[in-house]
């Protein structure tokens, strides 16, 4: 297992350059804002203070402007100043790369966006069977809590510091999110599925704004939910790996399992 430096302290509160307040949905972070610090009165530049303190604002030559996190969790469109925060998202006709892509979709937004756009595009993208023990019941090729489970910590917890983007791809057999930056900590993914109760995330603020929004729980339950839920649908094992430059998660399609072929659609 390799490890790499953890993102330095005060990093996700740095202002974004090129950015400003005008990319933000300030209704969405100002409803944020009142829910995080109850009481807050109507006076002018209240919230925006309470947003400061939640590192969601900082400032540049004395204006206000998004931070890392501000901008991920509440911009309107945070790929205009940072290309590399959104998401390749590919569905390709085989089993390696070098096979031919049937759709691709390169999703932009911010964190709760991104998820849906993802979400929405492996729902078109895969297939479903007949339930094994209910035939009458349809079950996804990919178990949607599965997906998503690895879709966000692939976004709260990617290293926001390298160029490369998360990347979802889904192949005949097998769904994989990547997402760059290795373990901060000498922790196993492998470790993490069978027990849980521990989450140790690069970037906390972040994780914190995500877990107030909803999109995860930070309590060490994610990983077991997606080896539980692909267990609940195949024999075939979810895979971590990981390396200095990656994590990547691979889940086992559990339509070609029970057919027992990777010919696919």
């Amino acid at each position: 297992m390799s490890l790499v430096a953890p993102t330095p302290l005060g990093f996700e509160r740095s202002p974004v350059a090129g950015a400003s307040v005008d990319d933000l949905d300030l209704a969405a972070l100002e409803a944020y804002v009142r829910r995080r610090v109850p009481g807050l009165g109507p006076e002018p530049g209240v919230y925006e203070r309470a947003a400061a303190r939640l590192g969601l604002i900082g400032t540049t030559g004395g204006q206000p402007t998004p931070t890392v996190v501000g901008l991920m969790a509440f911009g309107t469109a945070p790929q205009l100043a940072r290309p590399e925060w959104g998401v390749s998202i590919v569905r390709v006709r085989g089993a390696a790369l070098a096979d031919p892509v049937a759709a691709r979709l390169d999703a932009e937004g911010n964190l709760a966006d991104l998820v849906r756009l993802g979400l929405e595009f492996v729902r078109g993208n895969t297939r479903a069977a007949p339930n094994l023990l209910v035939p009458a019941d349809l079950a996804p090729e990919y178990p949607e809590e599965a997906v998503r489970e690895a879709l966000v910590n692939a976004l709260v917890h990617r290293d926001y510091r390298l160029s490369g983007r998360v990347s979802l791809r889904i192949f005949n057999d097998r769904l994989e999110i990547w997402s760059p930056g290795g373990l901060a900590l000498p922790i196993s993914l492998d470790e993490l599925a069978q027990h849980g109760g521990a989450s140790f995330p690069r970037n906390p603020l972040l994780a914190a704004t995500a877990r107030h929004l909803g999109l995860l729980e930070q309590i060490g339950r994610g990983i077991p939910a997606i080896r539980r839920s692909i267990a609940g649908a195949t024999a075939l094992p979810v895979q971590f790996h990981t390396s200095q430059t990656e994590v990547r998660v691979v889940l086992p399609s559990y339509i070609n399992a029970s057919m027992g072929n990777v010919s696919g659609n």
